[in-house]
């Protein structure tokens, strides 16, 4: 089994350079714990700001570490020129001897397309073209691609320092079947509850594909409850607000009609991985086995807290408790 970190892109009540300050430290320590990965998200437009460039802020991290990987889960595909995305996952590739993992996904949000100038219904298809490209530029040799998005010829250089990965985040039956056929492992939706990630899984792997990333919620501690999770609510109340929940997935979505039927009881069975350390290592278990997988992706910070303290702590702990 690894354990990826998924790291904060935002830090209420602060700014980002307390932030970026807290990154490295949790970073490193996440190093020394033992973590195979560390990962930011994209997201635009926040309230207050937040981290827009996972990319640069990875780069930035990278020179900071020796042997954690560096990775996005997930990258709004859709938005990004697919010849400048290769170029600079090649550059992070080379500065950090090949320590990149890059994580795509169709993206959601509408105002996100807006401000990108992309088609928004025709999202799919974009990421199918940018992998294209991506694929090209990073062949070491020319190309000349004409797609109905993109028209791209050149000879990007300089070979790759390594090969690579692309992960794919996606629960609908194209984006699995792409993410079976394109790429080198899927990545669940943390909305999802274990029960429906396997038989996504299983779906997935019925057109070939071979590895699963179980993005999960997670804190480690008898204080979870307190510290913890109503932080992470808070967090899927806006996946709620924004239609990430999805009647097809979660049935109960139509029995929530106000904001106290959105509860942790309804909410944490098979999604929040948290609790005591032997309550962690079973439900883990259970999952990765249910699931196929042996990899989970845990993010235990998110902007409201819980505290950067506390997070290190949770770091260390989930190191020698689970990783070890």
């Amino acid at each position: 089994m690894k354990v990826g970190l998924i790291l904060p892109i935002q830090r209420h009540g602060h700014g980002l350079d307390v932030l970026f300050d807290e990154l490295e430290q949790e970073v490193l320590a996440a190093e020394r714990a033992g973590f195979d990965a560390v990962f930011l998200t994209e997201f635009h437009q926040a309230h207050g700001g937040a981290l827009v460039s996972p990319l640069l802020v990875l780069a930035w991290l990278g020179a900071r570490t020796t042997k954690i990987k560096l990775g996005t889960l997930v990258l709004a595909g859709p938005l990004h020129d697919p010849a400048r995305l290769a170029e600079d996952v090649l550059m992070l590739d080379w500065a950090t001897r090949g320590r990149v993992i890059l994580g795509l996904g169709t993206a959601h949000m509408p105002p996100d397309f807006e401000l990108y100038g992309r088609p928004r219904e025709h999202r799919g298809a974009i990421l199918d073209e940018l992998i294209d490209v991506i694929e090209a530029c990073w062949s070491n040799q020319p190309f000349d691609y004409q797609g109905r998005f993109f028209q791209r010829k050149g000879h990007v250089t300089p070979a790759p320092f390594s090969r690579t990965p692309i992960w794919i985040g996606a629960h609908g039956p194209k984006g699995l079947k792409r993410a079976a056929e394109r790429a080198d492992a899927w990545v669940c939706d943390p909305q999802r509850d274990i029960d429906t990630v396997a038989r996504l899984a299983d779906e997935y792997r019925s057109h070939g594909g071979k590895q699963v990333v179980l993005f999960r919620e997670a804190w480690i501690g008898d204080d979870a409850e307190q510290v913890w999770a109503p932080h992470a609510m808070k967090v899927h109340r806006l996946y709620y607000n924004v239609g990430v929940y999805r009647r097809e997935f979660e049935p109960w979505v139509d029995e929530v009609k106000a904001r106290e039927d959105f509860t942790l009881d309804r909410l944490a069975p098979g999604r929040f991985l948290f609790g005591a350390p032997e309550t962690v290592r079973a439900t883990a278990a259970d999952w990765l086995e249910r699931t196929g997988s042996d990899y989970l992706a845990l993010r235990l910070r998110h902007p409201t807290g819980p505290s950067h303290e506390d997070t290190l702590a949770a770091i260390e702990r989930f190191g020698r408790e689970l990783i070890q």
